[in-house]
């Protein structure tokens, strides 16, 4: 079994200002849930499956908890425990037909992924898919993005899971679970002035801490105010016009899966310099660049990616919710060399740590958290109906609503999430692959979640098929990139043979002979 549980004392009863902005940026087309598939080498059953999760649910307190949101968004929604749950309503079961190819999969687990969590409920599912070839069992995991980031997320897989293939004896010391009852109108207000409170002091205490040192908070201000005024304006320089950013997205998502050797991505990183996630940058970046000449796309203004960058303490593991701040790398659209693309990512990521871009934009944004959540809540809901409109007015008047969906901010997201190094379980079943999801929206029809498991990393190539009909174009051209830094890795390896030096000709053989005294003279031959 996982060491260690998630800790209802560690988790916050209110969604935090970035929590929220998970919910009040859903929309109808632009579900904000994350996921991932786990395939396993055989079959699962649906009974097992239960016992398993149920066997686990005391340790993850969030599963049983519902959103709870405030009269008249006061504050943002709380997490409170659903007296309805039932773990049927979570934990489903579909038969596939027998020897069911992995595109029919993805078909079908899709067209439910890609619908919204149902608010009523807990905001997590689990799928079983049984009859996949070789007689395997797939699961598609969903979490809404409100409860987790990448790294909560893979923090609470490896609760979910198991480390070892025995499955553990069941704890017998487990309190069963009464749920409290869900809180009135009057009683949330009540809180809401409560937790207003409370920030007031946490706000006198920290400027009473940061009081003696007055000029360096002044001048970390100042300095954060710079970096996040340079960051206004490269969000307002031109991007790369690309397919996938042509239009608003529909609900309709697609993929194309890649595993790749950890160890063959730590050799590129040996043999060239930089960081993992500058080699997965260079491969991402050249197979879009690629991509674009592939579809006769002239080379113009950069890709801008966006990139999550965790902020998470390390006090605050195992406190789920959200703790990124992001980076915003600008790389070419031309196709090149990509030893030489490396060293060009590696020299923008230097530059975007070294300004402290995302320290400095991760405090703006908890300057954010006073702001009135009522207000955002409506402008929020505003920008998403809008959206979901033009989505509705694009098949009827493309010609119409394309011009509103103009890129602007980013083209794509690219996250890598670390992931167990060890093989995980299930009910005694092994995963052997484990392929992220994440979600669209707006007008960014493709994305990549990165993860590494089991000493591979994982990239998943997600589109919404109108914009991006082949993802498997865009695989084939970053495995493409990735077997070319390989090569080259392996040959910045081979150690250069070294010339013999020339031979000279033989002087006229002598023979020695010796004196008396032992001293050698020459002799004729």
């Amino acid at each position: 079994m996982a060491e260690k549980s998630i800790a209802i004392e560690n988790l916050n009863h209110r969604l935090t200002g970035q929590d929220a902005t998970f919910i009040y940026g859903e929309s109808r087309n632009g579900p904000l849930h994350i996921g991932s598939f786990s395939f396993f080498e055989d079959e699962i059953t649906y009974p097992e499956l239960m016992r398993h999760f149920e066997s686990k649910l005391h340790l993850v307190p969030r599963y049983r908890q519902r959103l709870v949101t405030v009269p008249f968004n006061l504050d943002h929604a709380t997490l409170e425990d659903d007296p309805d749950f039932k773990i049927e309503n979570h934990v489903k079961f579909h038969q596939l037909p027998a020897d069911t190819s992995e595109a029919q999969l993805m078909e079908t687990a899709l067209a439910i992924f890609q619908k919204p969590l149902d608010r009523k409920r807990p905001l997590w599912e689990v799928h079983l898919f049984n009859g996949f070839k070789g007689n395997r069992s797939v699961l598609m995991w969903s979490i809404h993005h409100c409860l987790v980031d990448g790294v909560s997320g893979m923090e609470l897989l490896n609760v979910v899971m198991d480390f070892r293939p025995g499955s553990p004896a069941p704890e017998s010391n487990v309190e069963r679970w009464s749920p409290k009852p869900l809180p009135g109108p009057l009683r949330q207000i009540i809180e809401v002035t409560l937790d207003r409170a409370r920030e007031q002091v946490d706000s006198i205490r920290r400027l009473t801490r940061e009081a003696p040192n007055f000029r360096s908070l002044v001048k970390s201000l100042g300095t954060d105010a710079g970096t996040v005024a340079r960051l206004a304006q490269q969000m307002a320089r031109p991007i790369a016009a690309t397919p996938w950013n042509a239009s608003f997205v529909s609900q309709k998502r697609t993929l194309a899966w890649l595993r790749t050797s950890f160890a063959d991505i730590r050799e590129i990183r040996t043999a060239f310099g930089g960081t993992i996630n500058d080699v997965v940058l260079t491969m991402l970046s050249e197979g879009a660049a690629r991509y674009l000449r592939y579809h006769g796309v002239q080379p113009g203004a950069p890709f801008r990616i966006g990139c999550p960058v965790s902020v998470r303490a390390e006090d605050e593991n195992g406190s789920l919710g959200n703790r990124v701040s992001m980076m915003f790398p600008e790389l070419p659209t031309e196709p090149m060399d990509p030893v030489a693309r490396l060293k060009l990512v590696t020299a923008e990521t230097q530059r975007i740590k070294e300004a402290g871009e995302p320290q400095a934009l991760e405090r703006l944004m908890s300057y954010g958290e006073s702001a009135s959540p009522a207000i955002v809540a409506t402008l929020a809901r505003i920008a998403t109906a809008a959206m979901d409109t033009a989505v509705s007015f694009q098949r009827i008047l493309p010609s119409l609503t394309r011009p509103l969906a103009q890129p602007m901010g980013i083209n794509f997201v690219a996250t890598n999430v670390p992931g167990s190094q060890v093989p995980l379980y299930l009910a005694g079943h092994r995963m052997v692959d484990y392929v992220g999801l994440l979600p669209l929206g707006g007008n960014l029809g493709f994305g990549v979640p990165i993860v590494s498991y089991n000493q591979n990393l994982y990239f998943t190539m997600m589109a919404e098929p109108n914009l991006m009909p082949d993802p498997d174009r865009m695989k084939s051209l970053v495995e493409q990139v990735f077997e070319e830094l390989k090569q080259a890795a392996i040959a910045q390896k081979v150690p250069v043979q070294k010339q013999a030096p020339p031979v000279k000709k033989p002087k006229r053989a002598t023979a020695h002979a010796a004196s008396a005294d032992g001293s050698p003279h020459p002799v004729a031959a």
